[in-house]
């Protein structure tokens, strides 16, 4: 593939500062922010977290407004481009968080919604279930030459309940991406124990901040990352923001981690929950 082709923005992204890989910039087109005032905002929260790579990744197929009219979104990145493209605190760069949809393996390819046009793209499931076709449609997605990042699994219940479906999609491949404000019980405690969980037994490889807005979901890291590394070591934990992402927008293999366990072996899983 074309190097040339997968950079939205002009920059590299850097190892030197944190990359968020999942946020939503993008104004006045789905649940993110509403004006470009807002936007400015969380530029400034994201650069004085120390982040300097931002990938934009609006929602496509739920809460999107518009009826996911393609044109109205390139017009939103080239907007964002216009505003934010000169900023030489910050690369930014383009995804999509692509809600669970029968038609998903086609639209990814045509309307190109991976993350910085690689192989990996963001796949969101409801937040009470897992679609009975999942399996099957991930298996097409993988045909087709992409890797799904399954987004925040910690806060879905389904996951919650039965955390060896999740385990089972990490052997067959796909990748999970841990929300920063999870860990800090931004989403209440029994998402944050999910996120403990799963973390601990290394069945999510990415941290992102699933930035909406400067206050209460600011696109904010560094609190994620302290609290990971209490976890499981500050090495992994910095990974997580730093050199997986980076080789996810480079189309790079992600760099080894520890191997997925599964949260139910000798019965941990009833055991940590009931510690709790």
């Amino acid at each position: 593939m074309d190097t040339k082709l997968k950079i939205y923005y002009s920059r590299k992204p850097g190892s030197e500062g944190m990359i968020d890989l999942h946020t939503h910039l993008l104004p006045d087109w789905d649940d993110g922010p509403e004006s470009w005032d807002e936007v400015s905002r969380m530029v400034e929260v994201a650069a004085a977290d120390g982040e300097t790579a931002v990938c934009l990744t609006p929602h496509i197929f739920r809460f999107s407004r518009y009826q996911d009219n393609q044109q109205i979104l390139e017009e939103r990145f080239q907007q964002f481009y216009e505003r934010f493209g000169a900023d030489n605190r910050i690369s930014f760069f383009r995804g999509a968080e692509v809600f669970i949809h029968p038609d998903m393996v086609q639209e990814i390819e045509s309307r190109h919604l991976s993350v910085n046009q690689s192989e990996y793209v963001f796949v969101e499931f409801p937040s009470d279930q897992v679609p009975a076709g999942a399996r099957e449609l991930f298996y097409r997605l993988m045909l087709a030459g992409y890797t799904p990042i399954i987004s925040h699994p910690e806060r879905n219940e389904f996951f919650g309940r039965q955390p060896e479906i999740l385990y089972d999609f990490i052997n067959r491949g796909c990748l999970a991406q841990l929300t920063a404000g999870s860990l800090v019980g931004s989403f209440g405690r029994e998402v944050q124990r999910r996120a403990e969980l799963f973390l601990k037994h290394h069945l999510v490889q990415i941290m992102a901040s699933d930035a909406h807005d400067y206050r209460k979901r600011p696109p904010v890291l560094s609190r994620g990352v302290e609290a990971a590394a209490r976890l499981v070591g500050s090495e992994l934990a910095e990974a997580m923001v730093r050199q997986v992402p980076e080789a996810i927008l480079n189309n790079q293999i992600i760099p080894e981690l520890e191997r997925p366990t599964s949260p139910l072996r000798r019965g941990f899983f009833f055991r940590w929950f009931k510690k709790k």
